[in-house]
């Protein structure tokens, strides 16, 4: 046992000594506490993570060099640009939320207050969960090594934020109203709903990764969109989850043999380019408002909107359900 020594501020100290460095100095772990039962306590604590293999000297490390260590590694694996930009605003959020606190001072009530925080600010739970997640990942490098276990493990709150509305399969109606809507849109909607290719999957796609004698498509790139939009191009490595070769239908066969080969890309913008994010947006909607003008039901204020004599056109009530690209 350290020995106490009482302080000039009525606080008990005690040096453990914790070995030798590189260099052979020696090295010492110093311990604060109100009385010599607490003191005592603290030293069983200490001792006790020392025979655990922890390091608690690097426990006075900044939460801040740990988080930036964890978004280097992550840029050195292949993540989208888009991932990447959500774990540096996650890393970023961290940084300002536990500014100052030392990577062993980080406790799960801390983590469960900035949760909390960010539900009441109307974050949905997606965009909780990654911010959860960033920091689960954060922590766990330091489980084994500086601290015992993983504070964000040991949040109780469940599931936070406002509620997305939850994907799901298109209708047989639904489908059929895509099939029945010629739009600049539908080939892509076509052969996303028949193929199961993502969007980034298919801005990448070209004709020369189609075989319609074979009835499959090739999925070997992606086209990833970074926070503002911006396409870039990635190959995918022949892995499970990269590269595949996807079988299509026969009907979705006969639609592309239909389909005009006006350039390398299958799906293109109006000039022959990569399709950018806000040039997919533009088009989904007005592919939407098309379906909408069609099949939705006229509501008493469009009604009175198509009455009107004010020139140009005439925006309706979104009746139909939403569909998305996914």
């Amino acid at each position: 046992m350290a020995r106490a020594k009482k302080r000039a501020d009525g606080r008990y100290c005690a040096q453990i000594y914790l070995g030798r460095d590189e260099t052979g100095k020696k090295r010492y772990k110093a311990v604060y506490a109100k009385t010599p039962a607490e003191l005592k306590e603290k030293e069983t604590a200490v001792r006790l993570q020392l025979g655990r293999g922890l390091d608690v000297l690097s426990q006075r490390d900044a939460f801040a060099v740990w988080a930036d260590d964890w978004l280097r590694i992550k840029e050195k694996e292949q993540i989208t640009c888009r991932q990447m930009d959500n774990y540096r605003r996650a890393v970023k959020l961290w940084k300002e939320e536990l500014h100052g606190y030392e990577i062993g001072q980080v406790r799960a009530d801390d983590v469960e207050r900035v949760l909390i925080a960010l539900s009441d600010k109307g974050l949905s739970q997606r965009t909780i969960n990654l911010y959860r997640s960033a920091l689960r990942q954060i922590m766990r490098r330091a489980v084994g090594r500086v601290i015992a276990t993983n504070p964000v493990e040991q949040v109780e709150l469940a599931a936070v934020g406002r509620k997305e509305e939850q994907r799901r399969a298109l209708t047989d109606e639904e489908q059929l109203w895509i099939w029945e809507t010629p739009h600049r849109a539908q080939p892509a909607a076509i052969i996303m709903m028949l193929s199961g290719l993502r969007r980034g999957e298919l801005s990448a796609l070209t004709w020369n990764d189609v075989d319609l004698e074979t009835r499959t498509i090739t999925v070997n790139k992606v086209i990833e969109y970074d926070s503002n939009g911006v396409p870039s191009l990635r190959n995918i490595t022949k892995t499970e989850a990269g590269m595949r070769t996807v079988d299509i239908p026969q009907r979705l066969v006969d639609y592309m043999k239909e389909m005009p080969r006006d350039g390398l890309l299958v799906i293109h913008s109006a000039h022959g380019g990569v399709m950018t994010e806000s040039a997919w947006k533009k088009l989904w909607q007005s592919f939407m408002k098309e379906l909408n003008r069609k099949y939705g039901q006229r509501t008493p204020a469009d009604l009175e909107r198509l009455q009107s004599s004010q020139p140009g056109p005439k925006r309706l009530d979104m009746t139909i359900p939403n569909i998305t690209m996914h």
